[in-house]
């Protein structure tokens, strides 16, 4: 008995040795590939950009800034490959050296041996949820102000030789050449487009020189030798002659500010409100705003349209009794003058008209409804109810409108939130991919694992697109839609996981032929 105890405590300390060793060299490739990925991520993204950047006098620091915001919100997509490509290379490593097989004859299963690499994973998913639910939302709001930045910054001065540059705002500048050592001038001209017409003015210089201040404030044209053009507005005063003015100097200095090339902070908040700057706790808040947003307008509309489709009924004063049970009508009220017409009508035994008479007919289209009222108000009272209808047509098209929009954003913040879930899910699913195929195929390093990771992953990019298209055109449930590259390849790593624990192939050609030739022997 105390033989047992001690043979179980010893494969019990050496499967814990055994777990500590395969996250030992689990951690290493697992970081590789994590700055890998992100590498390569931040690139592809940032190659989108490269247009709006380039040429805009960008600082180092202010690029650095950049780049980071845009490599945080890569963590978790950079992480589910990073899981997807270590558990293949270090499963492939155990493989291709017969140390996963000698695992195996000892009695250790597959499953046992995944088993610390499944927990890091789960540990890995909910990272990869606190970097989207917390840090992704605050580098998203960082990154898009500062993108704004950039594309609303002006380009940098560059004032190249026989081209017309329009930088300075009013001012219009050729040079005709440039000296090496990109001060001193030839053949410069000066187009004053002032706000004012008499403003407005040509210069010309034979030579110049061009610099900026010390505290690069502002840039400084000192131009020798040239003449000054200017025709006063004579469209003021058409009655009145004006000269054509020419001035010539030896010197003459301008002084551009260069403030108006200077970036400028956008306030960040101004993005708060898009869905992919907001965590779970503010998309829920701001999914149940627009929900009481909808309700609240379809409410407001409803009573709005009641009006052309409900009669006011007649009000009739009532008293109470003094047990407040009965209820007694009082009798209308006459004046002077009704009780006179009463009075004359019953002494020339006048009958009193009823004032609703019934109909000899039955009214069963709108066209013998209109023929009971006067030839005369007939058209006055199309008209109105043409215009009633356009009304209660108008308005239903702008709550339609207003409803599919409000539907539509629901969605998109519906599936921002659950993304957030799924992206860290794909980090045990793609273990769960990885580490049977690392067993299957038996190859270790950034060969083999690497084409596998790529193909794995183009799959979970496409199906995401496509999740991400059919939730934005409502053509799929949008909870479905969150997770469907999850729900697509979860099945694949059980089934690759199954065929590793018991060392058969993961494609078959014996068995798709065996299938066939019964298929067709049966016909």
């Amino acid at each position: 008995m105390d033989d047992a105890l001690r043979q179980k405590e010893i494969n019990t300390a050496a499967i814990k040795i055994l777990d500590k060793l395969l996250i030992k060299s689990f951690l290493p490739p697992f970081f590789v590939a994590l700055g890998i990925a992100m590498f390569v991520l931040t690139m592809q993204v940032l190659w989108l950009y490269v247009d709006e950047i380039m040429g805009k006098g960008v600082s180092f620091w202010i690029l650095l800034e950049f780049i980071f915001y845009l490599s945080i919100s890569l963590v978790p997509m950079s992480m589910s490959i990073a899981m997807l490509l270590a558990s293949v290379m270090t499963m492939g490593n155990l493989a291709e050296k017969y140390e996963l097989s000698s695992m195996k004859s000892s009695g250790i299963s597959l499953a046992r041996i995944m088993k610390p690499l499944a927990i890091l994973a789960i540990g890995m998913g909910v990272l990869s949820f606190i970097f989207s639910n917390y840090l992704i939302p605050v580098a998203n709001l960082k990154f898009k102000s500062r993108l704004y930045d950039i594309r609303t910054q002006k380009p940098a001065l560059s004032l190249e030789e026989s081209v017309f540059n329009y930088d300075f705002q009013g001012f219009v500048i050729r040079i005709g050449k440039k000296h090496k050592d990109k001060i001193h001038l030839e053949n410069i001209l000066i187009i004053n487009q002032g706000n004012r017409s008499d403003e407005s003015a040509e210069i010309m210089a034979n030579t110049g020189e061009m610099y900026t201040t010390d505290d690069k404030k502002y840039f400084v044209m000192k131009l020798h030798d040239g003449w000054q053009y200017q025709e006063l507005n004579k469209y003021q005063h058409p009655k009145k002659k004006y000269p054509f003015v020419r001035t010539k100097f030896a010197e003459w200095q301008k002084i551009f500010d260069l403030t108006e090339f200077e970036m400028e902070t956008t306030d960040p908040n101004l993005f708060k409100s898009h869905q992919s700057m907001l965590n779970v706790k503010q998309l829920m808040i701001a999914i149940d705003s627009l929900k009481s947003k909808k309700i609240e307008r379809l409410s407001n509309l409803s009573k709005v349209n009641e009006l052309y489709f409900t009669f006011s009924p007649s009000v009739k004063k009532t008293t109470k009794t003094s047990d407040s049970t009965k209820v007694k009508q009082l009798p209308p009220k006459t004046s002077g003058s009704q009780k006179l017409l009463e009075k004359r009508r019953i002494a020339q035994k006048i009958k009193q008209k009823k004032r609703l008479q019934q109909l000899p007919f039955q009214i069963d289209t709108i066209h013998q409804l209109i023929e009971t009222f006067p030839e005369r108000s007939q058209y006055d009272l199309l008209t109105k109810a043409k215009s009633a209808i356009g009304r209660v047509q108008s308005s239903a098209y702008r709550a339609a409108s207003m409803r599919e929009g409000i539907d539509k954003k629901l969605r998109l913040f519906w599936f921002e939130m659950l993304s957030k879930f799924n992206i860290a899910i794909a980090c045990v699913v793609f273990l769960f991919i990885g580490a049977p195929m690392g067993a299957i195929i038996r190859k270790g390093g950034f060969g083999y694992p690497l084409l596998v990771a790529i193909a794995f992953f183009i799959i979970f990019i496409m199906i995401s697109m496509v999740g991400k298209k059919m939730n934005s055109e409502q053509q799929m449930n949008v909870w479905l839609a969150s997770f469907l590259s999850s729900m697509v390849l979860l099945p694949i790593g059980f089934y690759l996981t199954r065929q590793a624990m018991k060392d058969a192939q993961v494609f078959n050609i014996r068995n798709v032929q065996n299938f066939f030739s019964k298929l067709f022997n049966r016909e």
